[in-house]
């Protein structure tokens, strides 16, 4: 299958630490514990997951989101004893969010394959949704390319009173909601797959659900025959399984940030920078009262807004409603690892980036770091804008630069070389010669001297407008290429950022149908360490 690799580099929005983890270049290599799978796999037989209890939260969570006969019984392998997991997760974005959501999902759905025939054992793809997180704003829009590749926002503008995580924050705004999926609708238009399309999100976004129960809902649609398991951390059980983790954390806390301010200076040492700053009063959690709240230290208690709490007290509120209680950033992985044999993380460069700094803390809970691993990434390429690079010879990383230095290069080669100065010369060559014949004609009646001067100023007028003519259609058609190259831009290079940092995966359905996925789950290459560009020239020829 034809594809485009582009090497990774700064002008993709990467960090040293995470550029030196591709190339496993030192020293960032020593900041990740293991590239081992099967070790960290057998290192991971030696803990007792709550495997029942784990395989039941999953089934009746991906039932909710109406997920797939396939879906359930990959869940279900959680069971087995030597089953472990590979995860990638994300916020639950409007419509799905951002198109590196799906490539997170195939992602680890494509390793998972290739990991379970290494290892011969099963190996399950989960993709975690953030249903803990807070952040309204981080998941309150999309965007879209309309049918003239304009950039379109579409939102949910109604924020909850508190600061909620985000499985609680339901679609309750019903003329919202309508506003936004019109907007959508509009903004796609109607083609053959659009009915399948709007009916899925009908379904799953409902003032009955909450972000992540819609997110679930469509993730679980779009994947339906693939077998990757959702799973919901801001979940009762969930938060049951885990009260002894946090129960640690809270008890733990001295220990904790010496070694993650430790971890930290070796970081800065070594040239990189901290990819999460923490406070020092940071006990690495959250309280949900009366909102999503940080749990910070004060003088031997802990504080939330403005109530205090003694240690032991804290633990009693932990044991009466640990509902309330959910990891931040630096504890979330560890979480994750409590609850399941993770295998390998699959992150973007940010993740893979702060991962650096909580490494350590997996020791002191008796918990094996996964194996981390970059995520794929890709731009998609149409067939039209696919000819348009090809046309005017763009490679993808000028996309990342300065668009009008792209668009001068492009028109500075448009316009043939020297046709102004072969016009001068065109109209001296003919004043010349005419003037010469005119002379001639003139030897026998010099009567027809006013009528040739009449002639040559006729000439020399339809010249001028033959030449305007000319550099007029230059100038149109440099307009065009102008707009041509904007929205080649506006879609490869989505907000002044890779398209995958923004565009939702509705704009694709809606022009090549429920089959794409299928054909991006084919293409894409989950441990591919370059940005992949691919082409839907492809699709169309299958």
């Amino acid at each position: 299958m034809k594809q485009t690799l582009v090497e990774p580099e700064k002008s993709l929005g990467y960090s040293n630490i995470f550029l030196d983890f591709l190339a496993h270049k030192s020293p960032a290599p020593t900041f990740y514990e293991s590239d081992d799978f099967e070790a960290v796999a057998v290192s991971l037989d030696r803990i007792n997951y709550q495997r029942e209890k784990l395989a039941s939260i999953l089934e009746r969570q991906n039932r909710e989101f109406h997920a797939s006969e396939k879906t359930l019984q990959a869940a279900a392998r959680i069971r087995e004893s030597s089953a472990v997991c590979v995860f990638s997760g994300q916020q639950a974005g409007l419509f799905g969010g951002p198109l590196l959501v799906v490539f997170k999902a195939l992602g680890i759905v494509k390793a998972a394959r290739d990991y379970e025939k290494q290892l011969n054992r099963p190996v399950i793809p989960i993709f975690w949704i953030a249903g803990d997180d807070h952040d309204f704003e981080e998941v309150n829009h999309t965007f879209l390319l309309d049918r003239k590749s304009q950039v379109v926002k579409i939102g949910y503008e109604t924020p909850p009173l508190l600061e909620l995580p985000t499985a609680e924050i339901p679609f309750s705004d019903v003329p919202q909601l309508h506003q936004a999926k019109e907007l959508l609708k509009e903004t796609l238009g109607q083609t053959d797959f659009t009915p399948e399309l709007y009916d899925l999100l009908e379904h799953a976004y409902t003032a009955e659900d909450s972000f992540v129960t819609a997110f679930g809902k469509l993730m679980a649609g779009l994947t339906k025959n693939l077998g990757l398991v959702l799973f919901n951390p801001c979940d009762k059980e969930v938060k049951e399984l885990a009260t002894p983790l946090f129960e640690d954390i809270i008890r733990r806390q001295e220990e904790m940030h010496k070694i993650v301010s430790s971890r930290n200076g070796n970081i800065l040492d070594s040239g990189y920078h901290i990819q999460v700053e923490k406070k020092e009063n940071s006990s690495y959690l959250f309280y949900n009262r009366e909102g999503r709240t940080a749990l910070l230290q004060d003088d031997g208690n802990f504080k939330v807004g403005d109530c205090s709490y003694g240690r032991e007290e804290l633990l009693d509120c932990l044991k009466s409603h640990p509902e309330r209680f959910s990891p931040d950033v630096m504890t979330r992985p560890i979480f994750q690892s409590y609850l399941f044999p993770v295998l390998s993380q699959k992150g973007g460069s940010s993740e893979i980036a702060y991962l650096a700094q909580i490494n350590p803390l997996f020791e002191i809970f008796g918990l094996v770091p996964p194996v981390y691993v970059a995520r794929p990434t890709a731009t998609i390429v149409e067939s039209r804008f696919e000819k348009l690079l090809l046309e005017h010879e763009i490679d993808f990383v000028e996309l990342t630069g300065d668009i009008e230095q792209v668009i001068n290069r492009v028109m500075a080669r448009s316009f043939p070389e020297g046709l102004e100065k072969r016009f001068n010369s065109l109209r001296v060559n003919v004043r010349e010669r005419f003037g010469e014949f005119s002379n001639e004609s003139l030897k026998f009646d010099m009567s027809l001297e006013k009528f040739a001067e009449q002639i040559m100023g006729r000439i020399d007028f339809n010249l001028n407008a033959f030449e305007g003519k000319v550099f007029s259609s230059h100038k149109k058609q440099l307009s065009d290429t102008r707009e041509r190259i904007y929205r080649l831009w506006n879609a490869l290079y989505t907000n002044r950022g890779l398209q995958e940092r923004s565009l939702n995966i509705t704009y694709f359905i809606s022009r090549y149908g429920f089959g794409f996925v299928d054909f991006l789950y084919e293409a894409l290459e989950a441990d591919e360490k370059s940005h992949q560009l691919i082409y839907l020239s492809e699709m169309s020829q299958q």
